[in-house]
C-alpha cells in the first residue's frame, strides 16, 4: 500500500523540538482527531496542513500517522487566522495582539504581515521594530515550507531542516546556483547526492563547477577512508575522472583550476607531483615548522644534577631505571620535543612518573592529555595526576557558524610548561596541528605512544612520521620488566610484534587460545565466554569489564553480526525496555553503545557539572529512549547526553568493536575471534593493537591458521603523508 495524504487543522502541539523540527501534534481531519508524528518545523495551532505518510501503531500511544512530508496551507477565515496567530506560532504575536490585528485587518491579516508589515504599527503596542520582527518570523516560517517542498525530491526531512538552518530562505537560490556547496556545508550530503541535485537543476555534466567538486570529493574520500593527506597526481586524476565519468583531461584542468583559487595545493614530494586539500597541506606544513621551532628553543639553563635526582627517585621508590628510561627522562627535561615509545610492560608509566616528580621539584607546571576519554582516565590512574582529553585541554567549542574550534591556540596558548601526550599514535594531522598551535615557545613537549599500533582513524600518521624523520630525540623502551614478564599478555604482545606466534597453550595464565574451526562454533563459544564463563570465573560484568574486538565489521564474526547477537543475549527484548529502529540498527534501553564521530556540540551533564563534546570512541549505555519526544539519553561514564533521533547515525552498538575503534582504551578482559577475513584486515598491527587493549585477560577463540596468518602479515597500508618529507627539508 502506497503512502496516504491527510488534510486537517492543527488542534494541539503536544511536543516540538526546535533543533530538528520533530513534532507531535493532533489535527482535526474531517471531525476526527488524528495524532501526527514527524519532522514538521514551524507549524502552529490553527494552521491547515497537508501531510503525506503512513499509519503506524505505537506500543504506548496507539495509532499514529507518521509524516514523511508536509506543507502548510494558509488559514483563510478570520477565525482560523486568529487561532493560528493566538497560538504563538509567530514570535512577537500573543493572544491579545492577535485579537487586535485580526479585528483590524480581518481576512487580509496574513497578506498585511507579509507585504505591508508597517501597517501593523496602527495597532496599539506594535512599534516599527516589532512589526519588522513579526514580518521576518512569518516569512522565515514559510521560507522553511518552500525549502522543504523543494528539497523533498532529493533529501529526507532531517537533511532539509539542516539545509534551511544553514542557508535560510535563500536556500533554494543557493542550491540552484551552487549545488555542490552542499557537499562542504551540510554534514550527511556527499558528492553523489549533490550531483543528483545539480543534474536536476540543469548543471551540465562537463560543467567546471562539477569537475571541481569531483576532484575535491576524491581528495576528501582519500582522507576519510584511507587516512591520506595527499594523493599522487596520476592517482588523483584517474580517480576523479572515474567519479565524474569524464576524460582525465577534464579532471586535470579542474585540479589546476582549484590550485589557482587555493582550494587544493600542488607540490613535489620526492620526484612525483602531488595534490592535497589546502587545509591538510597547511596543517602538515605547520606541524613540521612548529616541531622544529620547539626543538630548537634554547633553554636559559641546563638542568644540573639530573642524574643524581634520578638516583634519588630510584631510592625513593626502590627501583632501578633501565638505561633507556634514564635517557628518556633526561631528554624529556632538557629538550623541546621528546618522543618516548615502547610496547606494554616496558616502563613508559614509570618514566612519566619520574618526569612528573622532577617537574614538581623544579616547580614546572605540567598537563597530561590523551586523544580519548578512556586513555586520559588510564593516564590519571597510572600517574595519580589529572589527565584530560586533548579536546578538553584545548577547550573545544562550537563557533557561530556551526563549526568547531579550539579556544586554546597561538593567541591563547596552554599555560603549563610541560605537556605530556599519551597514545600519540592515535593523533591525526588536524588534531596535531591544533595541539601544536596551542603550545607556546619554550615548552617541553613529550609525545608518548606505540608506533606499532594502528595509525589514527583520521588523516595522517604523525607519530611515525616524526620518529622516522630522525629530527628529534626518540627513545624506544624495549626492555620488558620482571613483573611484566610474568604476564603472557605482555610477552605475547611483543612476540606478535616480532612476527612470532604467541604462546597459546597455557590455560592458567592471562592469555589463552581455544581452537574452533567453524564460525558457528566460534560464535557459540564467544557467547559462552562473554555471557557466562568469564563473568562467573573472574567476577566480571559482561558489559563493563569484557570487550569483544573483531578485525572487521562485515561477515558472520564481524562487529555488525556480533553486536546483534550479544544484544539478544546480554540485553534481550523486554516490554519494560523502549526501542528505536534507526536504519538497520535496533537500539534498546540498556544497550552498550559507542560514539563514532566527534561531536563538539553535544551537551552533557554530570551532577552539577555540564559541558559540551562527545568524541569518537567514547562508550556509554542507553538509559532512556523517549519515542514520543524522539530523544535517546546515553550515559558516558557519568556524562549524561541527549540525542534527538536525527543524530543516531553518530552511535553504534559496542558489545563488539573493531580494533581501530578500541584504540586508546583499556578493558579488563578482551575476547578476540580468530577467523578468515579479507587479507588486508588480517594484519599483525591490528592483532597487536587488540591484544594490548587488555589489562587482565586475553581470550582468543577460533582458527589457529587464521591467527598464524595475522601474525605473519606485516603489511601496512600506505598512507600518503607529507610530514616526514617536510621535516627532512627543514
Amino acid at each position: 500500500m502506497g503512502e496516504l495524504y491527510l488534510d486537517g487543522v492543527v488542534e494541539d502541539i503536544i511536543y516540538s523540538n526546535g533543533e530538528n523540527g520533530y513534532t507531535v501534534c493532533t489535527i482535526n481531519c474531517g471531525g476526527e482527531p488524528i495524532t501526527l508524528v514527524g519532522i514538521m518545523p514551524y507549524i502552529g495551532e490553527g494552521e491547515t496542513i497537508r501531510v503525506q505518510g503512513e499509519w503506524q501503531m505505537h506500543a504506548t500511544f496507539g495509532r499514529q500517522f507518521r509524516v514523511d512530508y508536509f506543507e502548510k496551507k494558509l488559514p483563510t477565515t478570520s477565525a482560523a487566522i486568529l487561532k493560528y496567530l493566538a497560538s504563538g506560532a509567530i514570535k512577537g504575536v500573543g493572544p491579545v495582539t492577535a485579537d487586535r490585528i485580526v479585528a483590524r485587518f480581518g481576512e487580509d491579516t496574513l497578506d498585511i504581515i507579509e507585504n505591508n508589515p508597517r501597517w501593523l504599527c496602527d495597532i496599539r503596542g506594535i512599534s516599527p521594530k516589532r512589526a519588522d520582527e513579526i514580518h521576518k518570523n512569518y516569512v522565515e516560517q514559510f521560507g522553511m515550507r518552500t525549502v522543504m517542498m523543494f528539497c523533498n525530491e532529493f533529501f529526507g526531512p532531517a537533511l532539509s531542516v539542516k539545509i534551511f538552518k544553514a542557508y535560510g530562505s535563500a536556500a533554494i537560490d543557493i542550491i540552484k546556483a551552487t549545488p555542490y556547496r552542499l557537499c562542504a556545508d551540510i554534514q550527511g550530503i556527499g558528492f553523489e547526492k549533490a550531483d543528483r541535485v545539480a543534474m536536476s537543476v540543469g548543471i551540465a555534466v562537463d560543467s567546471p563547477d562539477r569537475a571541481d567538486a569531483g576532484v575535491v570529493h576524491t581528495l576528501n574520500v582519500a582522507s576519510v577512508n584511507g587516512g591520506h593527506c595527499y594523493l599522487p597526481e596520476a592517482e588523483l586524476i584517474s580517480a576523479s575522472a572515474r567519479v565524474l565519468g569524464v576524460k582525465e583531461e577534464v579532471a586535470r584542468a579542474a585540479a589546476e583550476r582549484l590550485c589557482t583559487v587555493e582550494r587544493i595545493k600542488k607540490f613535489d614530494i620526492g620526484e612525483q607531483k602531488a595534490y592535497a586539500l589546502a587545509e591538510l597541506y597547511s596543517a602538515e606544513v605547520y606541524i613540521a615548522a612548529k616541531l622544529q621551532s620547539l626543538s630548537e628553543f634554547k633553554f636559559p639553563f641546563v638542568l644540573e644534577g639530573l642524574d643524581e635526582q634520578i638516583t634519588v627517585l630510584e631510592e625513593k621508590y626502590g627501583i632501578s631505571y633501565a638505561p633507556e628510561q634514564r635517557e628518556a627522562i633526561s631528554y624529556a627535561l632538557t629538550g623541546g620535543v621528546t618522543v618516548i615509545t615502547g610496547g606494554p610492560g616496558t616502563g613508559k608509566t614509570t618514566v612519566i612518573k619520574a618526569i612528573l616528580d622532577i617537574c614538581n621539584i623544579l616547580k614546572f607546571s605540567c598537563v597530561l592529555a590523551a586523544p580519548t576519554g578512556r586513555a586520559a582516565k588510564r593516564m590519571f590512574e597510572s600517574s595519580g595526576k589529572e589527565a584530560k582529553t586533548i579536546h578538553r585541554m584545548l577547550e573545544a567549542s562550537i563557533s557561530d557558524n556551526g563549526h568547531h574550534h579550539f579556544q586554546r591556540d597561538e593567541e591563547n596558548p596552554i599555560a603549563q610548561k610541560v605537556i605530556i601526550i599519551d597514545e600519540t599514535s592515535m593523533v591525526d594531522t588536524n588534531l596535531m596541528c591544533a595541539l601544536l598551535k596551542a603550545v607556546k615557545s619554550g615548552s617541553y613537549l613529550i609525545l608518548i605512544g606505540d608506533p606499532d599500533q594502528l595509525p589514527p582513524v583520521g588523516p595522517g600518521n604523525c607519530l611515525n612520521d616524526i620518529i622516522n624523520s630522525h629530527k628529534f630525540n626518540v627513545v624506544r623502551l624495549d626492555k620488558i620488566f620482571r613483573q611484566a614478564e610474568q604476564s603472557l599478555i605482555v610477552v605475547n604482545a611483543h612476540a606478535i610484534n616480532r612476527g612470532e606466534m604467541p604462546i597459546i597453550n597455557s590455560r592458567d595464565n592471562d592469555f589463552f587460545f581455544v581452537e574452533k574451526n567453524s564460525t558457528e562454533e566460534v560464535k557459540s563459544l564467544l557467547v559462552a565466554f562473554v555471557a557466562e564463563r568469564l563473568p562467573k570465573r573472574y567476577d566480571a560484568n559482561p558489559l563493563e569489564d569484557i570487550q569483544v574486538i573483531s578485525c572487521t565489521r562485515k561477515g558472520v564474526l564481524g562487529t555488525y553480526e556480533l553486536n546483534a547477537l550479544f544484544q539478544s543475549v546480554l540485553n534481550p527484548k523486554s516490554p519494560k525496555k523502549s526501542e528505536k529502529k534507526y536504519g538497520s540498527v535496533l537500539f534498546r534501553e540498556g544497550d552498550k553503545v559507542m560514539q563514532i564521530k566527534n561531536d563538539y556540540d553535544l551537551e552533557w551533564k554530570r551532577g552539577t557539572e555540564s559541558g559540551t563534546g562527545v568524541f569518537n570512541g567514547d562508550i556509554g549505555r542507553i538509559i532512556e529512549i523517549d519515542t514520543r519526544a524522539e530523544i535517546m539519553t546515553v550515559d558516558f561514564d557519568g556524562r549524561v547526553t541527549e540525542y534527538d533521533f536525527s543524530q543516531l547515525d553518530e552511535l553504534e552498538h559496542a558489545y563488539a568493536v573493531t580494533a581501530h575503534k578500541s584504540q586508546g582504551s583499556e578493558y579488563r578482559i578482551v575476547v578476540i575471534p580468530s577467523f578468515d577475513a579479507p587479507f588486508p584486515l588480517m594484519t599483525r598491527n591490528l592483532l597487536y593493537t587488540a591484544v594490548t587493549r587488555a589489562k587482565d585477560m586475553v581470550v582468543i577463540v577460533g582458527s589457529r591458521r587464521s591467527l598464524s596468518v595475522m601474525v605473519g602479515n606485516d603489511r601496512i597500508p600506505v598512507r600518503h603523508t607529507a610530514l616526514k618529507h617536510l621535516l627532512e627539508l627543514i
